[in-house]
């Protein structure tokens, strides 16, 4: 196995872990209150809210992570079923917004240019070295996600190819 691969599947699983350790830590220190917002996010906005939730933080990085989405639907008591429908088609929007918004907004700005740039050193690699598989990748693991649907109208990807890739979030 590359050793590039097996450290990030490695990183990949540490992360899961923490974070996995985060929820189970947060719902014993403040459960009452992440559960009284989690009942109030889901009471108002319901299944619909998470999957725009999580629609909004895979179109634009820096937003909000997903699994915090994730957290109000499990907190909420929302059904199994719904809830993965909803954050699949809702990761699959967001992420052709993000495709959308790296192929033909971003390089009309000289500050999406540069904010791009800033971000490919650590994301290009990967793009370079795995191809479409890097998609499979940052879908998959921690890497962000919206970060590399930016970046792969550079490699001239079809969007297609991009959305095939992309099945791999749910």
């Amino acid at each position: 196995m590359d050793k590039d691969l097996r450290k990030l599947i490695l990183q990949s699983i540490l992360a899961i872990v923490i974070i996995i350790a985060l929820v189970i830590l947060l719902a014993h220190i403040v459960k009452e209150p992440v559960t009284q917002f989690s009942k109030m996010f889901v009471d108002y906005l319901g299944v619909w809210g998470v999957g725009l939730g999580i629609l909004v933080s895979d179109s634009l990085p820096a937003f909000m992570v997903p699994d915090a989405f994730l957290v109000f639907a499990v907190a909420g008591k929302l059904g199994d079923f719904e809830v993965i429908l909803f954050c699949f088609i809702g990761s699959l929007i967001g992420g052709s917004n993000s495709y959308a918004i790296g192929r033909y907004l971003i390089p009309k700005f000289e500050y999406g240019r540069n904010l791009i740039k800033k971000h490919e050193a650590q994301l290009l690699p990967y793009l370079e070295k795995y191809g479409m598989w890097a998609v499979v990748i940052a879908a998959t693991t921690p890497l962000p996600y919206s970060w590399m649907s930016m970046l792969v109208w550079s490699f001239k990807m079809s969007y297609s190819k991009f959305l095939l890739c992309s099945l791999t979030r749910l």
